[in-house]
């Protein structure tokens, strides 16, 4: 796929529905995401988001529509995307070490590039002193640091994260949205965000889109007004901080169905 295209992620009247079901997951989505931006999926639980990140991934094909990376059609497995679902997802027979180089080992990355690069990440997500530990030993949160990492370590075209924090204790919460939103604003990568959280929305990306109830359709697309860098210390205090915020929410109580997004 070429890398000339401007946008990294289009959805043209994307339609999905299951076999069955009483009514499409989503109907009618239309976004595009342009390249080394990072936007912010929220809505209602059952609206879709993690359906769009499926599609984007080449794990789904839509019912109806077209959704293009790179300015080409996704027709199969998105090789070229990194999707840190909301299950770790680990192989239980490697050690963290092991867990996070997988996709180093199999691009054929030099052994000694690979130990330095599997090193900074094991420190960037807190877990040094954990990392010939097995799955089984660590807990919920740990196995989801680890999981970032192994996505965020090759340098992927696209990174796709379905609420990657969720499970995490605050501090540590803070901590990696800090450290992931540094490392993107270094690398300039594209990435795409669903979160319960609005805080976490605002904190993060150059745009929020807002989702409808199912079947999820888009009733917002909300910039971000924050200049980069950003340090998330500081926006909570701001004027604008507390207008974006009020924003969504206001998006949220008008749904008829009551919401599970977080302050």
């Amino acid at each position: 796929m070429s890398n000339d295209h401007p946008d990294a992620l289009r959805f043209e009247h994307v339609t999905l529905e299951f076999p069955g079901a009483r009514r499409p997951a989503i109907e009618d989505v239309s976004f595009q995401v342009g390249r080394g931006k990072f936007i912010a999926v929220i809505g209602p639980s059952g609206c879709g988001k993690s359906t769009i990140l499926n599609l984007a991934a080449g794990l789904l094909s839509p019912t109806e529509g077209e959704v293009h990376f790179n300015g080409e059609p996704v027709t199969t497995v998105n090789s070229q995307a990194a999707y840190v679902t909301q299950q770790a997802h680990l192989l239980p027979w490697l050690s963290v070490r092991a867990n996070i180089g997988l996709a180093l080992k199999f691009r054929k990355v030099p052994k000694e590039e690979r130990n330095a690069r599997i090193d900074h990440w094991v420190k960037v997500v807190g877990l040094t002193g954990f990392e010939d530990h097995f799955p089984r030993e660590l807990s919920g949160g740990m196995q989801k640091r680890c999981a970032i990492a192994r996505a965020l370590i090759y340098d992927p075209s696209i990174v796709l994260m379905d609420e990657p924090f969720g499970p995490l204790d605050a501090i540590t919460r803070l901590k990696l949205q800090q450290d992931l939103l540094n490392l993107w604003e270094e690398q300039n990568g594209t990435l795409v965000f669903v979160t319960h959280d609005l805080n976490e929305a605002i904190y993060l990306a150059d745009e929020v889109i807002v989702m409808s109830d199912g079947p999820g359709t888009i009733r917002r697309i909300l910039p971000v007004p924050f200049a980069r860098p950003r340090q998330i210390s500081s926006l909570v205090e701001s004027r604008e901080f507390s207008e974006l915020y009020n924003d969504l929410w206001s998006l949220f109580r008008s749904e008829p169905h009551t919401t599970d997004a977080t302050a």
